[in-house]
């Protein structure tokens, strides 16, 4: 089924667009067949600028030689241009659009009716019903802790957001620039902006996220580095060089209708991914207090502090990055800082990483023959830094956390999957009760979704004892705030959106935004 077309697909599928600042505007469409149509005349004015894989391998070209020329001259690199916009749909926003229908058993009574929506609709019952459903009907997230523009609407009972448009950029004011851009494109009215019958596209919420300052740069709150050890996608990566790493994936796990995609979608949406985001706020002076409270816990052999021996176990690698399967006693030896080539063989034993760490229960490596289970993580941080009252009070103060954004071409199989039945589930890698015993390996101290009705968090630590005797109990530093299912088309699939032949696709193109 052949290689994505990079000059097809959005890039913050593949490659991921370069982001220092990010800021995500969810939008809603308004009601009506003439608004509807107008929202599709903005969209195509939209379009030339949505910024493709080409797009971002070019200016991905230009960092590396910037950061080779500064070398070479012993100099700072200079910060190279850039500002990218993708964009995404809900499962209602396609239906506004006439590209998703909700009573599929009313369509299938007309036989006529039912081949014309077979055409079009996107199969993924998960997108269908929207996140909040999925995850708050399903008893995993607490409505109570939701931003409000994640749930319903409190008077029609109908959700709220449509889209997303994702634009980050190199610099504050480029980012500034492009939000206004990409609004005065969809005519999109502000939040406090009052509505009348004119109204054909109205802001929802805004995010903004952005790298941390300095040598932070490149690590969320808590001070691990994020981003590692990506799913390699066959044609479009680097074959993975050693032994250990995870072979590389048929980009159909990511690609709808590509080669490893089990699911028959329609196509228009070829070369399309679905998009989950999560907004997750992190209480990270609670968390530092929690390492320390508990460092007793923690056989330390090396020069670091039990606390952080601690935190390295709880993710399954130091927090540079170091992986514990390479090396359990200290994080010090640079070339291992993103290494990727380890397995945690023997699986039958969590001596140098925990069964339950956070990258051992999201990506199993050699405890399942193939990858199956994976999706492409795009999150990047908001809010900001810890201050001293904070550090010494050891008490959140302000919100800060991380815009999780991931990619997969199956919701069911990929985020939700690794999140309800690896991250959450204690007895997840199975089989360990020899190890650990009959309470099993615990959860993800940063990814499991456990509310008060379910058994309490706990994970099991390494402390050279078979079984291991030492069971944590885990406090919650990570509030999962709400968020949505999106479907993100390939430039091709947004024409066809808007309804428009393929002859569009050949129109003069600006690429990245110049602004």
């Amino acid at each position: 089924m052949g290689t994505p077309n990079r000059k097809n697909i959005q890039g913050d599928i593949w490659p991921g667009l370069p982001k220092r600042c990010e800021t995500l505007l969810f939008f809603s469409i308004a009601d009506g067949n003439k608004q509807r149509q107008k929202f599709k005349e903005h969209l195509q004015g939209l379009i030339p600028h949505i910024t493709t894989a080409h797009d971002v391998l070019k200016t991905k070209t230009r960092i590396l030689e910037e950061k080779a020329t500064a070398a070479s001259v012993n100099e700072v690199p200079r910060v190279v241009p850039f500002c990218g916009v993708n964009i995404a749909f809900s499962a209602t926003g396609l239906a506004a659009l006439g590209k998703h229908v909700f009573d599929i058993y009313s369509a299938k009574k007309d036989p006529a009716r039912w081949r014309e929506v077979k055409k079009y609709q996107i199969r993924g019952d998960l997108f269908d019903k929207g996140m909040f459903e999925d995850l708050t009907r399903e008893g995993w997230d607490n409505p109570e802790e939701l931003r409000p523009e994640y749930k319903p609407d409190p008077v029609t009972g109908r959700r709220q957001i449509d889209g997303v448009v994702l634009i980050a950029a190199c610099s504050e004011g480029k980012l500034e620039r492009a939000v206004g851009f990409v609004k005065e494109k969809l005519h999109m009215l502000d939040v406090e902006e009052e509505v009348d019958e004119n109204t054909v596209c109205r802001l929802v919420s805004m995010r903004k996220g952005n790298c941390r300052p300095g040598p932070l740069k490149g690590k969320e709150h808590f001070g691990y580095r994020h981003g590692l050890s990506q799913p390699q996608m066959r044609g479009l990566d680097p074959e993975p060089l050693g032994s250990k790493e995870p072979k590389a994936i048929p980009p159909g796990l990511i690609f709808l209708k590509r080669d490893g995609d089990p699911l028959n979608q329609p196509a228009w949406a070829k070369d399309g991914s679905f998009l989950v985001f999560r907004d997750l706020q992190q209480f990270v002076p609670e968390f530092e207090r929690f390492l320390e409270e508990n460092a007793d816990q923690v056989e330390s052999t090396g020069p670091h502090p039990p606390s952080e021996k601690l935190a390295a176990l709880l993710m399954g690698r130091w927090r540079n990055g170091t992986p514990l399967d390479l090396n359990p006693y200290h994080d010090n030896d640079t070339s291992l800082h993103s290494a990727n080539d380890f397995d945690f063989n023997p699986i039958e034993s969590q001596e140098r990483c925990p069964f339950a760490a956070h990258i051992r229960k999201t990506r199993p490596r050699a405890e399942l023959a193939d990858d199956t289970s994976v999706i492409i993580r795009r999150g990047i941080p908001y809010g900001p830094e810890v201050s001293d009252t904070e550090r010494k009070s050891r008490r959140s103060e302000k919100d800060r956390g991380l815009l999780f954004l991931c990619y997969q071409s199956d919701i069911r199989n990929g985020f939700n999957f690794i999140t309800t039945r690896w991250a959450s589930n204690h007895h997840f890698p199975n089989h360990k009760q020899e190890a650990v015993g009959p309470e099993g390996p615990g959860v993800d101290a940063f990814a499991a979704q456990r509310l008060s009705h379910h058994p309490p968090r706990s994970i099991s630590l390494p402390d050279s004892k078979h079984p291991s005797a030492v069971r944590l109990d885990l406090d919650s530093w990570v509030v999962h705030r709400g968020g949505e299912y999106f479907f993100t088309p390939s430039v091709e699939g947004l024409w066809e959106l808007c309804s428009l032949s393929h002859q569009h696709l050949n129109a003069r193109r600006s690429g990245e935004l110049r602004l």
